[in-house]
């Protein structure tokens, strides 16, 4: 075979497998379905907001974050050349700071401490959930249960924990209402966009741990973009790849797989409403679970059965609103969480990390700081209009996000969020309401279900030519983020350059790092896991 290859879909996989892929001296082409590439990371424009010469106004789907245990998306980040910086990583601003709003209560803290032995590590779990108002009992309760997690073996992790829902596994059910908003919920639906009741303790516990991990290990919680994504990043990603030779084609909808014996044959797609035909060597689907399932058609799914399972993975909304400010209101140096917020909100005031003036080129001048929020919860009535989000209008949905917000923010007497302050807002666009009375949302997320892992594939298939890179992929990553995307890709090239007999090096695949401290309690709880016994009880450190 040839050295060709289609990538399909130009979201942070496509383009994180286009760019291992070009550096190996393949030729490649990416087909997206949208006009500008990034996929979900790509950053918006707030339509004919820009005066005297300034852009429009910048919109997000969602803020970007860049946790602290990401390692093989800014890997690539230091690969991509910024013609203001030395590289898009050093575009990053790390945040150091957690505030956790409560309606009507002062707000919690959470700061970055660096533990030096198990003992310090018992005891910041307990200074960052001690006095959020669970009881103390409660609080041990969820430490204990941390450390189970930290010491259980990865056979264990994927035989036991894979099939029980974190609400169970944390004793949500039995415990006070506080427990469950703030170590329930708080800590996982609003980050990790997994409803504590489905998501796997798998999933949803290591995924938390990793970001607790960031805090209490790297000396700040993560880190976020100093400028709108487009801008600082991924603008300069696709031209980077352009002028290593990269072919894009955006506008372009993928609408088939034609398979023969032999592999893939070729791609059936439109562009501009007329038919397209793509042929290559070799062919990589980034595209989202939800399109790909339906892609996956009998004829695909016979030559790579590990298809035939994607319809029953799970997709949740976790959309994003920002709010356009005349005069900033910097809040905390990283994320706001708003535990009691039945839609989960989090937000980041943008213009903190961003660069120095950088707003003043946008809009009509007024704006002063832009309070970008994420919305992870749209099946829970808010307390504006009782209504779900799904079943709010764009105007309902802006009100109650707003209102939920200043509930959380303006207490003790503090007005933080003032209405004569808001100058303008802006949705994500994938939101879209095709009558009054119905909410559809054009790009969900993956969420990790308990027991859905046995659903999702490799990044390599059956069919000799077809590979995934897309965060739905097994991989170490595990949740749905552009972290994993970026992982997927590396897993489809490497596959890819096994399956071509390429002696190019292979792309470089982490595992998840975890502090030394537990290895031997791990390899003991593996021993006591190959003698068929349960996890031994542990005690939490004085």
């Amino acid at each position: 075979m040839g050295n060709r290859v289609a990538i399909l879909g130009g979201g942070v996989g496509g383009l994180s497998a286009a760019h291992e892929l070009i550096e190996r001296g393949f030729e490649v082409a990416v087909y997206e379905r949208n006009e500008l590439f990034g996929g979900k990371a790509r950053s918006l424009s707030v339509p004919h907001t820009g005066t005297d010469g300034r852009r429009d106004l910048p919109g997000e789907h969602g803020f970007r974050f860049f946790p602290a245990f990401y390692r093989h998306l800014p890997d690539t980040m230091m690969r991509i050349p910024d013609p203001s910086n030395i590289s898009v990583f050093n575009n990053l601003v790390h945040a150091t700071r957690i505030l956790v709003a409560r309606a009507g209560k002062p707000p919690l803290i959470l700061t970055a401490r660096i533990p030096q032995n198990i003992q310090d590590w018992a005891l910041a779990f307990k200074e960052l959930f001690t006095g959020i108002g669970v009881p103390n009992d409660e609080v041990l309760f969820f430490i204990d249960r941390l450390f189970i997690l930290l010491t259980s073996c990865p056979e264990r992790r994927l035989a036991e924990y894979e099939t029980i829902p974190w609400w169970t596994f944390i004793g949500a059910a039995e415990r006070s209402t506080d427990y469950q908003t703030l170590l329930g919920k708080g800590l996982t639906r609003s980050l990790v966009a997994v409803r504590a009741q489905e998501g796997s303790t798998r999933t949803v516990g290591y995924t938390l741990l990793q970001l607790l991990f960031g805090l209490l290990t790297y000396g700040g919680f993560d880190r976020l973009l100093n400028g709108p994504t487009n801008d600082v990043w991924l603008t300069p990603w696709v031209d980077y790849l352009r002028q290593r030779g990269v072919q894009f084609q955006s506008q372009t909808l993928i609408t088939s797989f034609q398979v023969s014996e032999s592999g893939i044959a070729g791609v059936t797609a439109e562009t501009a409403g007329k038919p397209l035909q793509i042929t290559a060597d070799y062919y990589i689907s980034a595209i989202p679970v939800e399109v790909m399932a339906v892609l996956a058609d009998e004829q695909l799914t016979k030559s790579a059965p590990s298809l035939a399972n994607l319809s029953k993975i799970r997709t949740a909304w976790m959309n994003g609103i920002q709010f356009y400010l005349a005069q900033d209101v910097p809040l905390e140096f990283g994320h706001s969480l708003y535990a009691d917020s039945p839609w989960a909100l989090t937000s980041i005031s943008q213009r903190q990390f961003w660069r120095e003036g950088s707003l003043a080129g946008f809009g009509d001048g007024r704006v002063g700081g832009i309070l970008s929020v994420d919305v992870s919860d749209w099946q829970v009535p808010g307390i504006l209009y009782g209504k779900p989000a799904m079943q709010c209008s764009a105007d309902e949905i802006e009100k109650e996000v707003w209102q939920q917000i200043k509930v959380h923010l303006n207490v003790s007497g503090n007005q933080v969020l003032l209405d004569t302050n808001l100058l303008s807002w802006f949705m994500d666009p994938d939101i879209s309401f095709p009558n009054p009375t119905s909410v559809t949302n054009l790009e969900p997320l993956m969420i990790n279900t308990s027991g859905s892992l046995q659903f999702r594939p490799e990044a390599h298939t059956e069919i000799s030519n077809l590979f995934l890179a897309s965060d739905y992929v097994k991989t170490y990553t595990d949740v749905a983020c552009m972290e994993a995307a970026n992982e997927a890709a590396r897993r489809a090239v490497n596959a890819l350059l096994d399956r071509a007999g390429s002696s190019a090096p292979r792309a470089a695949v982490w595992p998840l790092a975890e502090p030394e401290f537990f290895r031997p309690l791990i390899e003991y709880d593996r021993l006591r896991f190959d003698l068929g016994l349960p996890h031994a009880p542990f005690a939490i450190p004085a």
